[in-house]
Protein backbone atom coordinates (compact mmCIF):
# COMPACT_ATOMS: atom_id res chain seq x y z
CA UNK A 1 0.00 0.00 0.00
CA UNK A 2 1.08 3.56 -0.63
CA UNK A 3 -1.48 5.99 0.77
CA UNK A 4 -5.16 6.07 1.51
CA UNK A 5 -6.99 7.21 -1.61
CA UNK A 6 -9.92 8.80 0.23
CA UNK A 7 -12.13 8.82 3.28
CA UNK A 8 -15.88 8.56 2.62
CA UNK A 9 -18.22 10.02 5.23
CA UNK A 10 -21.98 9.71 5.03
CA UNK A 11 -23.84 12.80 6.26
CA UNK A 12 -27.46 13.80 6.96
CA UNK A 13 -27.31 17.32 5.50
CA UNK A 14 -24.75 17.75 2.74
CA UNK A 15 -24.94 21.54 2.62
CA UNK A 16 -24.38 21.85 6.39
CA UNK A 17 -21.44 19.42 6.24
CA UNK A 18 -19.99 21.26 3.25
CA UNK A 19 -19.70 24.41 5.38
CA UNK A 20 -17.69 22.42 7.95
CA UNK A 21 -15.33 20.64 5.55
CA UNK A 22 -14.93 23.38 2.92
CA UNK A 23 -15.22 26.59 4.92
CA UNK A 24 -13.96 25.66 8.39
CA UNK A 25 -11.32 23.08 7.44
CA UNK A 26 -10.31 24.98 4.29
CA UNK A 27 -10.80 22.18 1.76
CA UNK A 28 -11.57 22.72 -1.93
CA UNK A 29 -14.43 21.03 -3.78
CA UNK A 30 -13.02 19.01 -6.68
CA UNK A 31 -16.22 17.15 -7.65
CA UNK A 32 -19.95 17.47 -6.92
CA UNK A 33 -22.06 14.75 -8.51
CA UNK A 34 -25.02 12.47 -7.99
CA UNK A 35 -24.58 8.77 -8.60
CA UNK A 36 -26.58 5.60 -8.16
CA UNK A 37 -24.36 2.52 -7.96
CA UNK A 38 -25.99 -0.90 -8.24
CA UNK A 39 -27.12 -2.38 -4.92
CA UNK A 40 -24.88 -5.20 -3.71
CA UNK A 41 -23.63 -6.79 -0.48
CA UNK A 42 -22.05 -3.48 0.60
CA UNK A 43 -25.52 -2.05 1.28
CA UNK A 44 -27.96 -2.97 4.04
CA UNK A 45 -30.47 -5.66 3.06
CA UNK A 46 -33.59 -4.24 1.45
CA UNK A 47 -32.09 -0.83 0.66
CA UNK A 48 -34.61 1.06 -1.42
CA UNK A 49 -32.24 3.47 -3.15
CA UNK A 50 -28.48 3.70 -3.56
CA UNK A 51 -28.75 7.17 -5.11
CA UNK A 52 -26.60 9.77 -3.38
CA UNK A 53 -25.06 13.17 -3.93
CA UNK A 54 -21.33 13.10 -3.30
CA UNK A 55 -18.88 15.97 -2.90
CA UNK A 56 -15.16 15.29 -3.04
CA UNK A 57 -12.83 17.73 -1.30
CA UNK A 58 -9.06 18.16 -1.30
CA UNK A 59 -6.82 20.36 0.80
CA UNK A 60 -6.60 23.74 -0.92
CA UNK A 61 -2.79 23.77 -1.13
CA UNK A 62 -2.48 20.12 -2.16
CA UNK A 63 -1.49 19.61 -5.80
CA UNK A 64 -0.21 16.04 -5.33
CA UNK A 65 -2.74 13.53 -6.68
CA UNK A 66 -1.54 10.87 -4.22
CA UNK A 67 -2.67 12.93 -1.24
CA UNK A 68 -5.78 12.00 0.67
CA UNK A 69 -9.11 13.59 -0.02
CA UNK A 70 -12.47 13.37 1.73
CA UNK A 71 -15.74 12.44 0.05
CA UNK A 72 -18.92 13.45 1.87
CA UNK A 73 -22.22 12.07 0.62
CA UNK A 74 -25.89 12.23 1.44
CA UNK A 75 -28.05 9.28 0.43
CA UNK A 76 -31.59 9.72 -0.80
CA UNK A 77 -32.53 7.05 1.75
CA UNK A 78 -31.06 8.33 5.02
CA UNK A 79 -29.92 5.84 7.65
CA UNK A 80 -31.03 6.32 11.25
CA UNK A 81 -27.74 5.36 12.92
CA UNK A 82 -25.34 7.56 14.87
CA UNK A 83 -21.58 7.70 14.16
CA UNK A 84 -19.38 5.41 16.24
CA UNK A 85 -17.90 6.58 19.52
CA UNK A 86 -14.30 5.93 20.57
CA UNK A 87 -13.89 2.33 21.67
CA UNK A 88 -16.58 0.86 19.41
CA UNK A 89 -15.91 -1.72 16.70
CA UNK A 90 -15.30 -0.17 13.30
CA UNK A 91 -13.60 3.02 12.23
CA UNK A 92 -14.47 5.43 15.03
CA UNK A 93 -12.24 8.35 14.02
CA UNK A 94 -9.69 9.51 11.47
CA UNK A 95 -6.56 11.54 12.29
CA UNK A 96 -4.86 14.22 10.20
CA UNK A 97 -1.53 16.01 10.57
CA UNK A 98 -1.76 19.80 10.81
CA UNK A 99 0.75 22.58 11.44
CA UNK A 100 -1.11 24.37 14.24
CA UNK A 101 -3.77 22.62 16.32
CA UNK A 102 -4.54 25.67 18.47
CA UNK A 103 -5.13 27.93 15.46
CA UNK A 104 -7.37 25.30 13.86
CA UNK A 105 -9.29 24.80 17.13
CA UNK A 106 -9.92 28.54 17.36
CA UNK A 107 -11.17 28.66 13.76
CA UNK A 108 -13.46 25.66 14.31
CA UNK A 109 -14.91 27.04 17.54
CA UNK A 110 -15.52 30.42 15.89
CA UNK A 111 -17.45 28.59 13.18
CA UNK A 112 -19.60 26.76 15.73
CA UNK A 113 -17.92 23.34 15.54
CA UNK A 114 -17.83 21.05 18.57
CA UNK A 115 -14.18 20.85 19.66
CA UNK A 116 -14.17 18.02 22.20
CA UNK A 117 -10.61 18.33 23.47
CA UNK A 118 -7.17 19.79 22.83
CA UNK A 119 -4.32 18.18 24.72
CA UNK A 120 -0.54 18.07 24.82
CA UNK A 121 1.01 14.63 24.65
CA UNK A 122 4.15 12.85 23.41
CA UNK A 123 5.00 10.90 20.28
CA UNK A 124 4.86 7.35 21.64
CA UNK A 125 1.20 7.01 20.66
CA UNK A 126 2.16 8.00 17.11
CA UNK A 127 5.08 5.61 16.69
CA UNK A 128 7.55 8.38 17.48
CA UNK A 129 9.86 8.99 20.42
CA UNK A 130 8.70 9.93 23.90
CA UNK A 131 10.80 13.10 23.46
CA UNK A 132 8.65 14.29 20.55
CA UNK A 133 6.11 16.75 21.92
CA UNK A 134 2.69 16.48 20.30
CA UNK A 135 -0.63 18.29 20.45
CA UNK A 136 -3.90 16.56 19.59
CA UNK A 137 -7.44 17.81 19.07
CA UNK A 138 -10.66 15.85 18.76
CA UNK A 139 -13.61 17.52 17.03
CA UNK A 140 -17.01 16.31 15.87
CA UNK A 141 -18.35 17.19 12.44
CA UNK A 142 -21.99 18.34 12.17
CA UNK A 143 -23.24 14.72 12.35
CA UNK A 144 -20.97 13.73 15.24
CA UNK A 145 -18.28 11.92 13.22
CA UNK A 146 -15.04 12.20 15.21
CA UNK A 147 -11.98 13.73 13.55
CA UNK A 148 -8.56 14.04 15.19
CA UNK A 149 -5.96 16.67 14.27
CA UNK A 150 -2.34 16.17 15.38
CA UNK A 151 0.64 18.50 15.47
CA UNK A 152 4.32 17.79 16.08
CA UNK A 153 5.30 20.58 18.47
CA UNK A 154 8.78 21.98 17.93
CA UNK A 155 10.23 23.99 20.79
Amino acid sequence: MKFASHIAIGVRDLDRSLVFYRDLLGMTVIRDATNEPPANELYAPGVGSTRRREIMLRLADDQNNDQLFIAISQSDELADNAPLDLGQIGIHHVGFWVDDVVRLADRLRAGGAEVVSVKDTVGTGYGESADQKMRAMFVKDPDGTILQFDERVHA
